[in-house]
C-alpha cells in the first residue's frame, strides 16, 4: 500500500511543479509566501499527503515519499494546515521535522520550528524538544525567528540568553523583526532585561519596533 502511495503523491507533486513552472517561472524555496500556489494542481498533491498521513505509518515512509511531504509542507506556508494536520501524527511530524533540517525546504523549516511546542503528545517529547536548537543553525532569518519564540516555549531558562544574542548580533542587514520578537520573548518569560532593551527600542529608528515596544511598556504599566 505504501508504494501506491508513494506513487501516487510524486505523480501529484510532479503536476504541481509542472504548474508552477509554467505559471510561476521565477518561484524559488528561498523567495515564498505560499499565496500564489492555491489551484487544482495543489489541493490535489496536498489531499494526496493528507491521505498518507492519516493512513500509514510513519514507519512506512520512504525516502521519496519523505522529500514529497516536505515539499508539499513547504508550499502549504500560507495556511500551516498541512503542519497542523501533523500535530494530530506525532511520530509524523517527529519524522518529518528531523528530515525538514537536511533540505532545502525553507518555509518547511519555519513551519516546523513554529509547531514543535504543540507536540508535548510524542513519546520522548522531552529528548525530542531539543531538536529545536538545531534549527538555529538554518541561517534563515524567519526560521530564527520562530526558532526563538518555541525556545521560550520550550526551554524558557535558555530564552533570555538567546533573545539577548539575537538583539546584540548583526547577522541579518535588516533585523528589525528580530529585535521585535526579542521584545516579546523578553516579556513572555518575564525577564528582569526587558526594560533595557525597551528602552532601547523606543529610540530606534525602526518603526514597527517603537510600536511594539510602546505595547509592551502599556502592558507592564497595565500589569503593575
Amino acid at each position: 500500500m505504501a508504494e501506491n502511495y508513494e506513487e501516487a503523491l510524486h505523480t501529484k507533486v510532479n503536476r504541481f511543479k509542472a504548474w508552477t513552472k509554467e505559471n510561476f517561472p521565477a518561484f524559488s524555496e528561498e523567495d515564498n509566501n505560499g499565496e500564489w500556489c492555491f489551484c487544482d494542481e495543489f489541493f490535489e498533491m496536498y489531499d494526496c499527503s493528507m491521505a498518507i498521513i492519516r493512513n500509514l505509518a510513519a514507519g512506512e515512509a520512504t525516502g521519496q515519499m519523505i522529500d514529497d511531504l516536505l515539499f508539499v509542507a513547504a508550499r502549504d506556508n500560507e495556511g500551516e494546515n498541512f503542519v497542523d494536520e501533523l500535530e494530530e501524527h506525532s511520530e509524523w511530524f517527529a519524522l518529518l521535522c528531523r528530515r525538514c533540517l537536511q533540505t532545502g525546504y525553507v518555509a518547511a523549516k519555519w513551519q516546523f520550528a513554529k509547531h514543535l511546542p504543540n507536540c508535548k503528545d510524542h513519546d520522548g517529547f522531552n529528548d525530542f524538544k531539543e531538536i529545536i536548537y538545531d534549527f538555529f543553525k538554518t541561517d534563515d532569518e524567519y526560521t530564527d525567528r520562530m526558532a526563538l519564540r518555541s525556545l521560550a516555549e520550550l526551554y524558557p531558562e535558555q530564552a533570555e540568553r538567546y533573545a539577548v544574542d539575537f538583539w546584540e548580533r548583526k547577522k541579518y542587514e535588516y533585523d528589525e523583526y528580530q529585535k521585535i520578537m526579542v521584545l516579546h520573548v523578553l516579556f513572555q518569560i518575564h525577564s528582569p532585561k526587558l526594560p533595557h532593551y525597551l528602552a532601547l527600542a523606543e529610540k530606534s529608528e525602526y518603526r514597527y519596533l517603537r510600536e511594539n515596544a510602546e505595547e509592551l511598556c502599556e502592558k507592564l504599566s497595565s500589569d503593575v
